[in-house]
């Protein structure tokens, strides 16, 4: 196949690959400093989150959480609930209103023409340190900003490849409800699509080599998450690995072995993976800059976002670091400031700051945690206490009629200072960021618990924490 004819060249202060969280908030990032900016994006501007994992997901939880909420409670409420069904349609037609809300009509490509950024459509590749190619366009810049995400990592599992099988992508794109699925991780994105197939009744199996459900959370939280998620016919299998899947009639056979147990096969209609996600960087031609991958495939970037000796920066998913959107935005616009003050020779940088992240995991109700759990804090030889309070016993919950749920702050013994926090329970997502803001500010947890919570609240958890 002959190569393409270059018919522009073009030249920028930073550049910009990737039109995802990181790629926009460098983009207004590098403007600000008054750098000529352009982006490429070869998929949908706005990224993965708001176009196909995110926004989509958290949309579909929230027909699945209302329906069920109905279900199980509308009767006590004095809500005739005799005829209650749910439109999968519907739920999706919403999901895509919610989607194109927030990146249809050409919202963000009229948000960056409005910010002067050029964007050039199609996936690029460098050439060498100062230039890339895009189509039949050869873009040239100061500085770089690699923001192109990440992809679903598909484990290497015999007969995988002739299985029609789902990654979220897919998964947010349904138009029917399987009647049987099997998800292959128990992280945040398969423990989600659990909880939104099993509150419309799909019976759900998780698969995971881990030995407990959302390993990376509090163990007493993750549990109490897990039994919520059993509750509604989930079934979970820990240190477990599938070791091969097949076709079977309309089915799918999945063989597992649990441990040193023998073998098992089970039939589902569908197969979600959901184990994982690998960097972006296979088509760049990372080499023709002079880069080179790191024992786990990415790049080794330091606290600027840059490759050292490079006028390289990366942000977002695509670095490795906890990918978050809201992680991903702060990164892109260190990346972004940063590659233009480069670009315009000055030196002195900003540093990103990941010493506080709270995050969410999307189950009903929600598990929201902050800064180190107490498996982590042992393994760092801390000395700290652990304070509790069951979410439960609030005027909150009674009201709602949602009882189940715990908060746990783990308090550093000399300092009194919040060393992390974890909760399961409705809102649980907004009361976190109490405790975020208090780890950010280094304010003691006794000097948070004087202060008067509104009544009645999920926050009141937090006065009414005791130490054990």
């Amino acid at each position: 196949m002959p190569a393409k004819k270059i018919t522009h060249k073009t030249g920028f202060d930073v550049v910009i690959i990737g039109g995802g969280s990181a790629g926009l908030s460098a983009a207004f990032a590098a403007r600000q400093e008054g750098a000529s900016v352009a982006m490429v994006s070869a998929d949908k501007l706005g990224g993965e989150c708001p176009n196909y994992a995110c926004v989509p997901t958290k949309s579909m939880l929230a027909a699945a959480v209302r329906y069920d909420d109905i279900r199980r409670n509308g009767g006590r409420f004095g809500i005739d609930v005799k005829q209650l069904s749910f439109n999968l349609s519907t739920m999706m037609e919403r999901k895509n209103a919610v989607v194109n809300a927030m990146t249809g009509n050409r919202r963000l490509e009229k948000i960056l023409e409005s910010e002067k950024v050029t964007v050039f459509r199609g996936a690029a590749s460098f050439i060498d340190d100062e230039s890339i190619r895009v189509g039949t366009h050869i873009i040239s810049a100061k500085s770089f900003v690699i923001a192109t995400g990440s992809i679903s990592r598909i484990p290497p599992i015999a007969g995988i490849e002739a299985i029609d099988y789902w990654t979220p992508r897919e998964a947010t794109s349904i138009t029917e409800l399987p009647e049987s699925i099997a998800i292959l991780g128990s992280g945040p994105i398969g423990c989600e699509f659990a909880t939104f197939f099993s509150l419309l009744g799909v019976p759900v199996i998780i698969f995971d080599i881990a030995d407990r459900l959302l390993p990376r959370e509090d163990a007493e939280v993750a549990a109490l998450a897990a039994k919520t998620l059993m509750h509604r016919g989930v079934t979970f299998h820990s240190s477990t690995r599938v070791l091969g899947v097949a076709k079977s009639g309309r089915q799918i056979r999945l063989t597992y072995q649990t441990k040193s147990n023998p073998r098992k096969t089970v039939r589902v209609e569908k197969l979600l993976i959901a184990s994982g996600r690998a960097p972006n960087i296979e088509l760049l031609g990372l080499e023709n800059a002079g880069i080179k991958r790191n024992a786990t495939n990415g790049v080794t970037i330091d606290q600027m976002m840059r490759v050292k000796g490079r006028s390289i920066f990366f942000a977002g998913d695509v670095t490795g670091l906890p990918a978050y959107t809201h992680t991903a935005h702060h990164e892109g616009t260190i990346a972004g400031k940063n590659a233009a003050l480069f670009a315009q020779g000055k030196k002195k940088f900003t540093h990103v700051d990941l010493a506080v992240v709270p995050r969410v995991v999307f189950v009903s109700p929600e598990l929201a945690s902050v800064g180190a759990m107490a498996d982590e804090l042992v393994m760092q030889k801390k000395l700290f206490s652990v304070w509790k309070f069951p979410v439960g016993a609030l005027g909150r919950a009674v009201i709602e009629s949602e009882r189940i749920g715990l908060l746990k702050v783990f308090v550093d013994k000399k300092s009194s200072l919040i060393l992390g926090a974890s909760m399961l329970g409705d809102h649980s997502g907004e009361v976190i960021h109490e405790l975020a803001l208090a780890m950010y500010a280094g304010i003691a947890i006794d000097t948070v618990q004087s202060m008067i919570h509104a009544y009645p609240t999920m926050s009141e958890a937090i006065p009414g924490l005791i130490p054990l």
